[in-house]
């Protein structure tokens, strides 16, 4: 496949999903990120004693540790856009860059998107932190659990955005492309 800006000859646009201005999906969305967290930490309390995280020397260690955790939480996001950078290119063979904005990153590319690439580059830089956090969890101490499972619930939560575009994708017949700026998603079918 030809990856280019321009949307290729014989599709359209035809839909636009806008979770910032769509204050509905927006919550929808919300709402999924929330019931997954809360069913892996449920899943995680089953595996370790959730007091583990909070266990610590005091109220400034356990501010500490809740300061640690969130910084960690971000880094692994940002680490996780990097990886997609790194699997657009290697996808597409072109450039994708890494935006910093005032409270979240994401990878900017400007090219229309089959289904199987859209899904591995969307899914792969996610799972693989999970991945690597899942094989963490299992290695390091049992102190250690906690963290690394919430670092894993958001990232796995992060892409609840992209769930729902995978499932808007699965009810469109026939060949579909879909190109991502910031937070929309772009769909094309053919005419």
């Amino acid at each position: 496949m030809t990856f280019e800006n321009k949307l290729p000859e014989g599709f359209e646009r035809t839909l636009t999903i806008e979770p910032e201005k769509d204050i509905k999906l927006r919550l929808k969305l919300d709402g999924a990120a929330a019931v997954i967290a809360i069913a892996l930490v449920l899943l995680g309390s089953l595996v370790k004693d959730i007091g583990l995280l909070f266990e610590a020397a005091g109220g400034a260690m356990l501010a500490l540790r809740v300061v640690l955790v969130t910084v960690l939480c971000v880094v692994s996001l940002y680490i996780s856009e990097y990886i997609k950078c790194a699997v657009v290119g290697r996808v597409t063979g072109k450039p994708a860059r890494v935006v910093r904005e005032k409270y979240w990153a994401y990878t900017q590319f400007r090219y229309w998107l089959d289904k199987k690439s859209f899904m591995t580059i969307s899914f792969a830089p996610p799972l693989a932190v999970c991945l690597a956090m899942l094989i963490l969890m299992l290695v390091l101490p049992g102190k250690f659990f906690w963290q690394c499972c919430a670092i894993f619930i958001v990232n796995l939560t992060g892409t609840v955005g992209d769930g729902y575009t995978a499932l808007v994708l699965a009810r469109q017949a026939g060949e579909v492309r879909i190109k991502t700026e910031g937070l929309t998603t772009y769909i094309a079918t053919e005419k």
